[in-house]
């Protein structure tokens, strides 16, 4: 590929993977509001698309995937931490 190329598609990978970061923190802020649904549905547009970065580095060798994997980590996290602060009682 050539060097241009690869330039584009690592800033491609890192865009998304920072939209896909950053589309946590959105969801999350607007957990109560009446653009919850909207940004649900951006977050899973862009895990979707972290994900497929994440593959598309894995399967051409470059070390664009790690970043990926983090990224997707991180996303995983942010969609099922619990940040509520009121209590619960036990489920059973």
């Amino acid at each position: 590929m050539p060097p241009y190329t690869e330039i584009l598609a690592a800033g491609a990978i890192l865009v998304i993977q920072l939209a896909g970061a950053a589309s946590v923190i959105h969801t999350r802020l607007n957990e109560h509001s009446r653009a919850s649904g909207s940004a649900r549905k951006w977050f899973f547009i862009l895990l979707f698309a972290v994900g497929l970065a994440t593959m598309i580095g894995i399967h051409t060798g470059h070390s664009t995937w790690l970043p990926g994997a983090a990224t997707l980590g991180l996303m995983a996290i942010g969609a099922t931490v619990d940040l509520r602060t009121e209590r619960r009682g036990p489920a059973f």
